[in-house]
C-alpha cells in the first residue's frame, strides 16, 4: 500500500508535496496532565505544614512563606523545569491568613490534589475563597467553645491543688495537633469538594452561632468558681428595734447584694471585661490589665 504524501498547492495551480516537520528524538514527551503523587511526597507536605506553617508569619504576607515551604515537595515533583516551579512558587507566595489547626489543614490537602492536576488557577481561587469562612469556624470552635472551657475546668483544677489541671492542657494542645492529619486527608480526597461543603446551605453559620452560644454558657458557668473571691468589706450601719428598744446593728455591704443577686461583683466585672473589648477594642491582654489595676486600686482604698 503506498502512502500519500500532503500536498500544497500553488498560485499557479501546481502542487508540490508539503514540509515535513523531522522528528527529533532527543525532544522530550510532554509532562503528564495529571502527576501521581507519592506517599513519601504527600507525607513530606504534610508535616511540613504541620510544623512551620506559622513559623514564617509576618505582618506583609502572614502564613504564606510558611504554605509556600510546604508546598515545595509537591512543586518539585509535579513541575520539571525551573521556570515553572518560580511560577509555582510566586502563586503560593501570595497573602495567606487562617485558623492553622483546623482551617488550613483542609485547604492544604485540596490543595495538594489540584496542584498535582496542574491545576493552578484553580488552587489560588480556592485558597483565597476558602481562607476567610475556615478561619471563622476554626477559630469560633477553638477560641469561643473549645479553649475557653477547657482552660477554665483546667484553671479550676489548679487552684484545687490537683495536677490534672497542668495535663489537661497538654492533652487539649496534643489533640488539635493530631486533628490537623484527618483534616488534611478529608480535603485530599475531597480537592475541589471542600468548597462545596464549606458552601452549603446555612450549616457552617449555624454551627458557629450554637458554639458561641454554648461557650457563653459554660464560661458564665464558671464566673462564680473563679471570682469567688472578689467580695467587698464594707459595711453600714442601720438601726433595729428590738423590744422598744433601738440599737445600732453594723450590715455587711456583700450580705445584702448577695440577697439580691448571688455573685453581683464576679459578674460586674465579667462585664466591664466584655464592655472593654466592644467598647474600646481593647485586646484580652490589655483587658486583664485594666482589671488588674482597678482591682488593686479598689482593694488599696478598702472596697473589695
Amino acid at each position: 500500500m503506498s502512502s500519500v504524501l500532503p500536498v500544497t498547492p500553488h498560485a499557479n495551480g501546481a502542487t508540490s508535496p508539503a514540509p515535513v516537520a523531522p522528528l527529533d528524538a532527543a525532544t522530550p514527551p510532554a509532562p503528564p496532565a495529571v502527576v501521581e503523587l507519592d506517599a513519601a511526597t504527600i507525607r513530606s507536605a504534610m508535616w511540613r505544614h504541620f510544623i512551620t506553617l506559622q513559623w514564617s508569619w509576618n505582618y506583609e504576607r502572614m502564613q504564606a512563606l510558611g504554605y509556600c515551604y510546604s508546598m515545595l515537595p509537591v512543586i518539585n515533583k509535579v513541575y520539571h523545569t525551573k521556570e515553572e516551579r518560580i511560577a509555582a512558587m510566586k502563586r503560593h507566595l501570595v497573602f495567606y491568613n487562617t485558623n492553622p489547626q483546623v482551617g488550613s489543614p483542609p485547604i492544604f490537602g485540596a490543595t495538594v490534589a489540584l496542584e498535582a492536576q496542574r491545576q493552578g488557577a484553580v488552587v489560588d481561587s480556592l485558597k483565597i475563597g476558602l481562607m476567610g469562612p475556615m478561619a471563622g469556624i476554626g477559630d469560633t470552635v477553638q477560641a469561643i467553645l473549645f479553649r475557653p472551657i477547657v482552660a477554665v475546668l483546667a484553671a479550676s483544677l489548679a487552684l484545687a491543688g490537683s495536677g490534672v489541671g497542668p495535663l489537661i492542657m497538654v492533652v487539649s494542645g496534643l489533640f488539635w495537633t493530631f486533628l490537623q492529619i484527618p483534616l488534611f486527608r478529608f480535603g485530599y480526597r475531597r480537592g475541589i469538594g471542600v468548597a462545596q461543603e464549606v458552601a452549603q446551605g446555612g450549616m457552617v453559620s449555624r454551627i458557629t452561632d450554637l458554639a458561641t452560644v454554648i461557650g457563653m454558657i459554660v464560661i458564665g458557668g464558671f464566673i462564680p468558681s473563679i471570682l469567688a473571691k472578689v467580695t467587698t468589706p464594707l459595711q453600714f450601719s442601720q438601726t433595729e428595734t428590738v423590744n422598744g428598744e433601738t440599737h445600732p446593728v453594723q450590715v455587711a455591704l456583700q450580705s445584702t447584694l448577695d440577697q439580691i443577686l448571688p455573685y453581683m461583683i464576679p459578674v460586674l466585672l465579667v462585664g466591664l471585661a466584655y464592655w472593654l473589648m466592644r467598647r474600646f477594642h481593647l485586646s484580652a491582654v490589655w483587658v486583664l490589665i485594666t482589671l488588674t489595676v482597678i482591682g488593686f486600686g479598689l482593694g488599696a482604698v478598702g472596697v473589695l
